[in-house]
Protein backbone atom coordinates (compact mmCIF):
# COMPACT_ATOMS: atom_id res chain seq x y z
CA UNK A 1 0.00 0.00 0.00
CA UNK A 2 2.90 2.37 0.72
CA UNK A 3 4.20 1.91 -2.83
CA UNK A 4 0.76 2.55 -4.29
CA UNK A 5 0.18 5.72 -2.26
CA UNK A 6 3.65 7.01 -3.13
CA UNK A 7 3.27 6.37 -6.85
CA UNK A 8 -0.18 7.94 -7.22
CA UNK A 9 0.92 11.59 -7.08
CA UNK A 10 3.99 10.82 -9.22
CA UNK A 11 1.86 9.14 -11.89
CA UNK A 12 -0.39 12.22 -11.99
CA UNK A 13 2.63 14.27 -13.08
CA UNK A 14 3.26 11.76 -15.88
CA UNK A 15 -0.25 12.22 -17.29
CA UNK A 16 0.77 11.77 -21.00
CA UNK A 17 1.58 8.14 -20.28
CA UNK A 18 -1.93 6.80 -19.93
CA UNK A 19 -0.72 3.25 -19.49
CA UNK A 20 0.55 4.25 -16.04
CA UNK A 21 -3.00 5.14 -14.97
CA UNK A 22 -4.21 1.77 -16.19
CA UNK A 23 -1.43 0.05 -14.27
CA UNK A 24 -2.55 1.87 -11.14
CA UNK A 25 -6.13 0.71 -11.74
CA UNK A 26 -4.88 -2.88 -12.07
CA UNK A 27 -3.00 -2.45 -8.77
CA UNK A 28 -6.24 -1.28 -7.13
CA UNK A 29 -8.19 -4.27 -8.42
CA UNK A 30 -5.51 -6.73 -7.31
CA UNK A 31 -5.28 -5.09 -3.87
CA UNK A 32 -9.03 -5.32 -3.39
CA UNK A 33 -9.25 -8.95 -4.48
CA UNK A 34 -6.27 -9.91 -2.30
CA UNK A 35 -7.61 -8.21 0.82
CA UNK A 36 -11.13 -9.59 0.37
CA UNK A 37 -9.77 -13.12 -0.03
CA UNK A 38 -7.50 -12.61 2.99
CA UNK A 39 -10.03 -11.10 5.38
CA UNK A 40 -13.26 -12.56 3.96
CA UNK A 41 -15.42 -9.81 5.51
CA UNK A 42 -19.06 -10.41 6.42
CA UNK A 43 -20.65 -8.23 3.72
CA UNK A 44 -24.10 -8.26 5.30
CA UNK A 45 -22.62 -7.06 8.57
CA UNK A 46 -20.44 -4.31 7.10
CA UNK A 47 -22.40 -2.96 4.12
CA UNK A 48 -23.72 0.59 4.54
CA UNK A 49 -26.15 2.90 2.79
CA UNK A 50 -23.19 4.76 1.26
CA UNK A 51 -21.85 1.50 -0.19
CA UNK A 52 -25.20 0.83 -1.83
CA UNK A 53 -25.23 4.32 -3.35
CA UNK A 54 -21.79 3.75 -4.89
CA UNK A 55 -22.86 0.37 -6.26
CA UNK A 56 -26.02 1.86 -7.81
CA UNK A 57 -23.91 4.68 -9.23
CA UNK A 58 -21.64 2.06 -10.80
CA UNK A 59 -24.62 0.32 -12.39
CA UNK A 60 -25.93 3.62 -13.82
CA UNK A 61 -22.48 4.40 -15.16
CA UNK A 62 -22.23 0.97 -16.78
CA UNK A 63 -25.65 1.38 -18.43
CA UNK A 64 -24.62 4.78 -19.80
CA UNK A 65 -21.35 3.32 -21.04
CA UNK A 66 -23.19 0.44 -22.75
CA UNK A 67 -25.07 2.98 -24.86
CA UNK A 68 -21.83 4.37 -26.25
CA UNK A 69 -18.71 2.30 -25.64
CA UNK A 70 -16.36 4.89 -27.17
CA UNK A 71 -16.35 6.64 -23.78
CA UNK A 72 -14.11 3.86 -22.46
CA UNK A 73 -11.56 6.21 -20.88
CA UNK A 74 -14.17 8.18 -18.94
CA UNK A 75 -15.88 4.99 -17.80
CA UNK A 76 -12.66 3.45 -16.47
CA UNK A 77 -11.59 6.64 -14.66
CA UNK A 78 -14.91 7.15 -12.86
CA UNK A 79 -15.27 3.46 -12.06
CA UNK A 80 -11.71 3.44 -10.71
CA UNK A 81 -12.68 6.27 -8.33
CA UNK A 82 -15.49 4.06 -7.02
CA UNK A 83 -12.95 1.26 -6.55
CA UNK A 84 -10.80 3.67 -4.53
CA UNK A 85 -13.78 4.21 -2.23
CA UNK A 86 -13.78 0.48 -1.47
CA UNK A 87 -9.99 0.54 -1.06
CA UNK A 88 -10.57 3.07 1.71
CA UNK A 89 -13.28 0.86 3.20
CA UNK A 90 -11.11 -2.27 3.27
CA UNK A 91 -7.62 -0.83 3.83
CA UNK A 92 -8.55 1.83 6.41
CA UNK A 93 -5.98 0.81 9.05
CA UNK A 94 -3.27 0.02 6.53
CA UNK A 95 -3.58 3.42 4.81
CA UNK A 96 -3.27 5.20 8.17
CA UNK A 97 0.08 3.44 8.64
CA UNK A 98 1.34 4.55 5.21
CA UNK A 99 0.71 8.30 5.35
CA UNK A 100 4.46 8.88 5.21
CA UNK A 101 4.35 7.77 1.56
CA UNK A 102 1.80 10.48 0.82
CA UNK A 103 4.04 13.12 2.40
CA UNK A 104 7.23 12.01 0.60
CA UNK A 105 5.45 11.93 -2.74
CA UNK A 106 3.91 15.35 -2.07
CA UNK A 107 7.33 16.88 -1.38
CA UNK A 108 8.70 15.43 -4.62
CA UNK A 109 5.80 16.73 -6.71
CA UNK A 110 6.10 20.24 -5.28
CA UNK A 111 9.88 20.26 -5.69
CA UNK A 112 9.81 19.03 -9.29
CA UNK A 113 7.26 21.63 -10.37
CA UNK A 114 9.05 24.42 -8.54
CA UNK A 115 12.37 23.56 -10.19
CA UNK A 116 10.66 23.41 -13.59
CA UNK A 117 9.10 26.84 -13.09
CA UNK A 118 12.34 28.44 -11.93
CA UNK A 119 14.16 26.95 -14.91
CA UNK A 120 11.45 27.88 -17.42
CA UNK A 121 10.76 31.46 -16.27
CA UNK A 122 14.15 32.32 -14.84
CA UNK A 123 14.40 35.70 -13.11
CA UNK A 124 10.77 36.44 -13.99
CA UNK A 125 9.44 33.65 -11.76
CA UNK A 126 7.73 36.13 -9.42
CA UNK A 127 5.84 37.72 -12.30
CA UNK A 128 4.21 34.53 -13.56
CA UNK A 129 0.45 34.81 -14.14
CA UNK A 130 0.08 31.71 -16.29
CA UNK A 131 2.49 28.89 -15.50
CA UNK A 132 1.25 26.83 -18.47
CA UNK A 133 0.68 23.92 -16.13
CA UNK A 134 4.36 23.52 -15.22
CA UNK A 135 4.77 19.72 -15.40
CA UNK A 136 1.01 19.27 -15.77
CA UNK A 137 -1.27 19.99 -18.72
CA UNK A 138 -3.19 22.95 -17.27
CA UNK A 139 -2.62 25.33 -14.38
CA UNK A 140 -5.77 23.89 -12.78
CA UNK A 141 -4.16 20.43 -12.61
CA UNK A 142 -0.90 21.85 -11.29
CA UNK A 143 -2.60 24.01 -8.66
CA UNK A 144 -4.79 21.10 -7.57
CA UNK A 145 -1.63 19.04 -7.02
CA UNK A 146 -0.06 21.85 -5.00
CA UNK A 147 -3.11 22.17 -2.73
CA UNK A 148 -3.24 18.39 -2.39
CA UNK A 149 0.42 18.38 -1.35
CA UNK A 150 -0.32 21.24 1.06
CA UNK A 151 -2.99 19.06 2.72
CA UNK A 152 -0.87 15.91 3.01
CA UNK A 153 2.25 17.72 4.20
CA UNK A 154 0.28 19.86 6.65
CA UNK A 155 -1.69 16.97 8.15
CA UNK A 156 0.87 14.16 8.07
CA UNK A 157 4.31 15.76 7.68
CA UNK A 158 6.73 15.99 10.60
CA UNK A 159 7.31 19.47 11.98
CA UNK A 160 10.41 20.93 10.34
CA UNK A 161 11.66 24.00 8.52
CA UNK A 162 11.15 22.18 5.22
CA UNK A 163 7.51 21.55 6.07
CA UNK A 164 6.68 25.16 6.91
CA UNK A 165 8.70 26.54 4.00
CA UNK A 166 6.81 24.27 1.61
CA UNK A 167 3.41 25.04 3.14
CA UNK A 168 3.66 28.78 3.60
CA UNK A 169 6.04 29.83 0.82
CA UNK A 170 6.27 27.33 -2.03
CA UNK A 171 2.69 26.02 -2.28
CA UNK A 172 1.05 29.48 -2.01
CA UNK A 173 3.48 30.85 -4.60
CA UNK A 174 2.79 27.99 -7.02
CA UNK A 175 -0.98 28.46 -6.75
CA UNK A 176 -1.15 32.27 -6.66
CA UNK A 177 1.25 32.71 -9.57
CA UNK A 178 -0.91 30.66 -11.91
CA UNK A 179 -4.04 30.93 -14.01
CA UNK A 180 -6.02 28.52 -11.79
CA UNK A 181 -8.68 30.86 -10.43
CA UNK A 182 -10.89 28.25 -8.79
CA UNK A 183 -7.90 26.66 -7.06
CA UNK A 184 -6.88 30.02 -5.61
CA UNK A 185 -10.29 30.32 -3.96
CA UNK A 186 -10.18 26.71 -2.76
CA UNK A 187 -6.66 27.19 -1.40
CA UNK A 188 -7.91 30.00 0.84
CA UNK A 189 -10.75 27.79 2.09
CA UNK A 190 -8.38 24.88 2.71
CA UNK A 191 -5.97 27.18 4.55
CA UNK A 192 -8.74 28.43 6.85
CA UNK A 193 -10.01 24.90 7.51
CA UNK A 194 -6.53 23.74 8.44
CA UNK A 195 -6.29 26.72 10.76
CA UNK A 196 -9.45 25.36 12.47
CA UNK A 197 -7.64 22.03 12.88
CA UNK A 198 -4.77 23.83 14.58
CA UNK A 199 -7.21 25.68 16.85
CA UNK A 200 -8.86 22.40 17.81
CA UNK A 201 -5.51 20.86 18.73
CA UNK A 202 -4.69 23.88 20.86
CA UNK A 203 -8.02 24.63 22.53
CA UNK A 204 -10.34 21.68 21.91
CA UNK A 205 -13.87 22.92 21.08
CA UNK A 206 -14.58 19.87 18.93
CA UNK A 207 -18.32 20.55 18.64
CA UNK A 208 -17.75 24.16 17.59
CA UNK A 209 -15.24 23.07 14.94
CA UNK A 210 -17.71 20.47 13.64
CA UNK A 211 -20.36 23.17 13.28
CA UNK A 212 -17.93 25.42 11.40
CA UNK A 213 -17.00 22.61 9.04
CA UNK A 214 -20.64 21.68 8.51
CA UNK A 215 -21.44 25.30 7.67
CA UNK A 216 -18.54 25.28 5.20
CA UNK A 217 -19.85 22.18 3.44
CA UNK A 218 -23.42 23.49 3.28
CA UNK A 219 -22.14 26.88 2.09
CA UNK A 220 -20.12 25.22 -0.67
CA UNK A 221 -23.16 23.24 -1.85
CA UNK A 222 -25.29 26.41 -1.82
CA UNK A 223 -22.61 28.25 -3.80
CA UNK A 224 -22.62 25.47 -6.39
CA UNK A 225 -26.41 25.64 -6.68
CA UNK A 226 -26.27 29.44 -7.18
CA UNK A 227 -23.60 29.09 -9.88
CA UNK A 228 -25.52 26.40 -11.75
CA UNK A 229 -28.98 27.97 -11.42
CA UNK A 230 -28.62 30.31 -14.45
CA UNK A 231 -28.12 27.24 -16.65
CA UNK A 232 -31.48 25.81 -15.64
CA UNK A 233 -33.13 29.25 -15.64
CA UNK A 234 -31.90 29.96 -19.16
CA UNK A 235 -30.09 33.14 -18.17
CA UNK A 236 -26.55 34.29 -18.92
CA UNK A 237 -25.08 34.24 -15.46
CA UNK A 238 -26.43 37.51 -14.05
CA UNK A 239 -27.56 35.69 -10.92
CA UNK A 240 -24.12 34.28 -10.20
CA UNK A 241 -22.22 37.40 -11.21
CA UNK A 242 -22.67 38.88 -7.76
CA UNK A 243 -20.98 35.94 -6.02
CA UNK A 244 -18.09 35.43 -8.43
CA UNK A 245 -14.87 37.37 -7.91
CA UNK A 246 -12.83 38.27 -10.98
CA UNK A 247 -9.73 37.22 -9.03
CA UNK A 248 -10.92 33.62 -8.82
CA UNK A 249 -13.40 32.99 -11.63
CA UNK A 250 -13.21 35.23 -14.67
CA UNK A 251 -16.65 36.72 -15.34
CA UNK A 252 -15.89 36.62 -19.06
CA UNK A 253 -14.97 32.93 -18.88
CA UNK A 254 -18.08 32.20 -16.82
CA UNK A 255 -20.30 33.73 -19.50
CA UNK A 256 -18.61 31.51 -22.08
CA UNK A 257 -19.15 28.52 -19.83
CA UNK A 258 -22.83 29.39 -19.36
CA UNK A 259 -23.34 29.46 -23.11
CA UNK A 260 -21.84 25.98 -23.48
CA UNK A 261 -23.63 24.65 -20.40
CA UNK A 262 -26.97 25.92 -21.66
CA UNK A 263 -26.44 24.10 -24.94
CA UNK A 264 -25.91 20.89 -22.98
CA UNK A 265 -28.96 21.67 -20.84
CA UNK A 266 -31.13 22.14 -23.95
CA UNK A 267 -29.88 18.81 -25.35
CA UNK A 268 -30.70 17.15 -22.05
CA UNK A 269 -34.22 18.60 -21.96
CA UNK A 270 -34.88 17.45 -25.53
CA UNK A 271 -33.96 13.86 -24.61
CA UNK A 272 -36.66 11.34 -23.68
CA UNK A 273 -37.88 10.86 -20.13
CA UNK A 274 -35.84 7.66 -19.75
CA UNK A 275 -32.64 9.43 -20.78
CA UNK A 276 -33.42 12.32 -18.44
CA UNK A 277 -33.80 9.89 -15.55
CA UNK A 278 -30.87 7.57 -16.28
CA UNK A 279 -28.56 9.62 -18.51
CA UNK A 280 -28.10 10.49 -22.17
CA UNK A 281 -24.48 9.52 -22.91
CA UNK A 282 -21.08 9.37 -21.29
CA UNK A 283 -18.76 10.75 -23.95
CA UNK A 284 -19.90 14.39 -24.05
CA UNK A 285 -17.15 16.69 -22.72
CA UNK A 286 -18.62 19.13 -20.19
CA UNK A 287 -16.59 21.43 -17.94
CA UNK A 288 -18.71 20.80 -14.85
CA UNK A 289 -19.00 17.83 -12.54
CA UNK A 290 -22.67 18.52 -11.88
CA UNK A 291 -23.87 19.09 -15.43
CA UNK A 292 -21.80 16.14 -16.65
CA UNK A 293 -23.32 13.94 -13.94
CA UNK A 294 -26.80 15.05 -15.00
CA UNK A 295 -26.10 14.42 -18.68
CA UNK A 296 -24.31 11.09 -18.16
CA UNK A 297 -26.37 9.38 -15.43
CA UNK A 298 -29.48 11.54 -15.33
CA UNK A 299 -31.53 13.04 -12.54
CA UNK A 300 -31.17 9.86 -10.51
CA UNK A 301 -27.39 10.18 -10.70
CA UNK A 302 -27.45 13.79 -9.47
CA UNK A 303 -29.74 12.83 -6.59
CA UNK A 304 -27.41 9.97 -5.69
CA UNK A 305 -24.42 12.33 -5.79
CA UNK A 306 -25.92 14.73 -3.26
CA UNK A 307 -27.31 11.92 -1.10
CA UNK A 308 -23.82 10.38 -1.02
CA UNK A 309 -22.32 13.71 0.09
CA UNK A 310 -24.95 13.99 2.84
CA UNK A 311 -24.29 10.40 3.94
CA UNK A 312 -20.57 11.18 4.13
CA UNK A 313 -21.27 14.23 6.29
CA UNK A 314 -23.34 11.96 8.54
CA UNK A 315 -20.36 9.64 9.04
CA UNK A 316 -17.75 12.39 9.17
CA UNK A 317 -19.30 14.09 12.20
CA UNK A 318 -19.14 10.75 14.08
CA UNK A 319 -15.49 9.92 13.44
CA UNK A 320 -13.09 10.11 16.39
CA UNK A 321 -9.89 10.07 14.30
CA UNK A 322 -9.65 13.81 13.79
CA UNK A 323 -6.89 13.69 11.17
CA UNK A 324 -8.92 11.42 8.93
CA UNK A 325 -11.92 13.64 9.70
CA UNK A 326 -10.18 16.83 8.57
CA UNK A 327 -8.39 15.33 5.57
CA UNK A 328 -11.71 13.92 4.31
CA UNK A 329 -13.39 17.31 4.65
CA UNK A 330 -10.50 19.07 2.90
CA UNK A 331 -10.40 16.60 0.01
CA UNK A 332 -14.18 16.71 -0.38
CA UNK A 333 -14.07 20.50 -0.61
CA UNK A 334 -11.38 20.17 -3.29
CA UNK A 335 -13.36 17.63 -5.33
CA UNK A 336 -16.70 19.44 -5.14
CA UNK A 337 -15.22 22.92 -5.52
CA UNK A 338 -13.12 22.01 -8.54
CA UNK A 339 -16.22 20.33 -9.95
CA UNK A 340 -17.72 23.77 -10.61
CA UNK A 341 -15.57 24.18 -13.73
CA UNK A 342 -14.10 20.68 -14.21
CA UNK A 343 -15.68 17.24 -14.49
CA UNK A 344 -13.51 16.30 -11.52
CA UNK A 345 -14.74 12.71 -11.14
CA UNK A 346 -13.27 11.97 -14.57
CA UNK A 347 -9.78 13.01 -13.43
CA UNK A 348 -8.08 10.34 -11.33
CA UNK A 349 -5.81 13.04 -9.90
CA UNK A 350 -8.86 14.81 -8.44
CA UNK A 351 -11.16 11.92 -7.52
CA UNK A 352 -9.06 9.04 -6.17
CA UNK A 353 -7.92 10.45 -2.85
CA UNK A 354 -11.29 12.05 -1.91
CA UNK A 355 -13.09 8.79 -2.64
CA UNK A 356 -10.50 6.73 -0.76
CA UNK A 357 -10.78 8.89 2.35
CA UNK A 358 -14.58 8.84 2.07
CA UNK A 359 -14.39 5.06 2.39
CA UNK A 360 -11.92 5.35 5.27
CA UNK A 361 -14.30 7.57 7.25
CA UNK A 362 -17.12 5.04 7.03
CA UNK A 363 -14.86 2.15 8.06
CA UNK A 364 -13.50 4.15 10.98
CA UNK A 365 -16.99 4.85 12.34
CA UNK A 366 -18.19 1.32 11.63
CA UNK A 367 -15.22 -0.33 13.36
CA UNK A 368 -15.86 1.82 16.43
CA UNK A 369 -19.57 0.94 16.50
CA UNK A 370 -18.96 -2.77 16.00
CA UNK A 371 -16.32 -2.70 18.73
CA UNK A 372 -18.75 -1.14 21.19
CA UNK A 373 -21.41 -3.65 20.17
CA UNK A 374 -19.02 -6.56 20.81
CA UNK A 375 -18.19 -5.12 24.24
CA UNK A 376 -21.88 -4.93 25.14
CA UNK A 377 -22.41 -8.51 24.03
Amino acid sequence: MSVFLFLKQIVDVLYPYHWLDYMMVIMVVIALIYQIMLVRPDIKKHITFSDIIILIFGVLLTVSFAKETRAYGIYVKVLSAFLMYFVGRIYYDRIKECTGALVTSAYLVVCMNLIHRLYYFGMNFLQVSNAQGDLYYYDTDMAFAMVLAFIFIGMYGQNSLRKYFTMFIVCPYMVICSDAGIQKALFIIIFLLMFLYLMEKMFGKKKLINICLLITMVGLLCFIVVLMFPVVAGENGEISGGVVSEDFLSIKNMYVRYEKWQEVWREFKSAGITSQLFGVELSLLVGSLYLKTLYSVGVIGVVLLFVFVISEIYYVVQIEDRKTFFVTILLTVMLLGTGVTVASMEATQMSWFPMMFAGMVISSVQVKKLGKLDEEI
